[in-house]
């Protein structure tokens, strides 16, 4: 079996975090999202991966290489401009024969159900795709349907919510590229899945299996901390206790690296991914955060609902208050979202810096001592007290 994994985007909308990374090569439960996508490809039976790769494309191709370390054959396609998943889709059109899978490299799926998917296709021969129940429409598309059948699919829904809409896992075949071939672009230059399925959809050509297990659309930099806390609940620590202090307290649902390192008398809470070499310093309290690789937590530094970038540095004493908080992204503002802050990568707050929540704070950001911030902090900005 083969799969096709959409992995070209940048992930505006988690900037600044995606601004030296692709968005599928974020974190989340201490492993790329892209990795935790590809392993539940080959959980369900895939041998030979297609990876569509745009935007920093080097990062991905430096880490999974051509998959011998998962034991799976990986090739890349790129899509040099980045115009919507439908588009990067057109690129593998000679690569792949048959029917295959399709996924969104920044969309976590269930092994379960991708097998389901590939039931479905074994009993219709129809191009499927996964749907499932969410509070607020994605940009794949909300989804309409009658029985097993896809009737409409809509970036713009019309109902109410709980919506029913479109979880990004696909089975096609070669129709999918008879609709997209004479495809335009939109206003907006998008290339849209919506608009593809629902010309499937339009020839009678669309089922849908409703998955009713855990999903977490991963849009915004809190859906990156709630999917985060889901992965590691529940999870026993069994990191290599020679990092971490005898006097530092980890609860379970915590994901450490083996290199990590846990003050004396810090507290790690549930719900927290510590990456590879992070440094937490002694007496300092953390809670449902995401802390990659190489970053830094000072002595006596509380921080709550929080994303700290790789080799950011939060000095002494520095205090993320955690949420609830409205945070404005783009256009929209979002109320009572659950994020204390972002602190994109190589990023220093020096002592005693205090962070308001939703705060985003772009990359090489330098924070003196003492400072309050709040808001959206541009990248390579200085900020200075008083």
């Amino acid at each position: 079996m083969k799969a096709v994994v959409l992995a070209a985007g940048q992930g505006q909308r988690l900037g600044p975090l995606t601004e030296g990374r692709p968005k599928p090569m974020v974190p989340v439960g201490n492993k790329p999202i892209l990795e935790s996508v590809l392993e539940a490809a080959i959980a369900a039976g895939v041998d030979e991966v297609v990876l569509v790769v745009g935007h920093e494309r080097e990062r991905i191709q430096t880490h999974f290489g051509d998959g011998d370390e998962w034991s799976v054959d990986i090739r890349y396609v790129v899509q040099p401009h980045q115009l919507g998943a439908a588009h990067a889709l057109s690129q593998v059109e000679s690569a792949v024969e048959g029917h295959f899978f399709v996924l969104h490299g920044d969309q976590i799926v269930d092994a379960a159900l991708l097998e389901r998917l590939l039931d479905r296709w074994d009993e219709t021969a129809t191009p499927t795709i996964a749907a499932v129940r969410s509070d607020r429409p994605t940009e794949y598309g909300a989804v309409e349907v009658a029985g097993e059948t896809v009737e409409s699919v809509s970036r713009t829904p019309t109902d109410d919510p709980p919506f029913l809409v479109n979880g990004g896992a696909y089975v096609f075949d070669e129709r999918v590229f008879d609709v997209i071939r004479d495809m335009h672009e939109t206003t907006d230059g998008d290339f849209g899945m919506a608009t593809a399925l629902q010309r499937l959809a339009d020839r009678g050509s669309l089922s849908a299996v409703l998955h009713r297990g855990s999903w977490q659309d991963l849009t915004y930099p809190w859906d990156l901390l709630a999917t985060n806390a889901a992965l590691v609940h529940g999870r026993a620590d069994d990191t290599d206790p020679r990092g971490v202090d005898d006097t530092a307290a980890v609860s379970d649902g915590v994901a450490l690296d083996g290199s990590v390192s846990v003050g004396p008398n810090a507290t790690v809470f549930s719900g927290t991914s510590l990456g590879e070499n992070v440094r937490i310093g002694a007496n300092a309290v953390l809670s449902n955060c995401i802390v990659m690789p190489g970053a830094r937590i000072g002595d006596g530094a509380v921080v709550h609902d929080c994303i700290v970038g790789e080799a950011a540095s939060l000095g002494p004493n520095v205090t993320v208050e955690g949420g609830p908080a409205t945070v404005v992204v783009g256009d929209a503002v979002h109320r009572e979202v659950g994020l204390g802050g972002v602190v994109a990568d190589r990023t220093t707050l020096r002592g005693n810096v205090t962070v308001t929540p939703g705060t985003v704070i772009g990359r090489e950001v330098l924070a003196d001592s003492g400072t309050v911030l709040r808001g959206r902090i541009a990248s390579g900005e200085t900020v200075r007290r008083g």
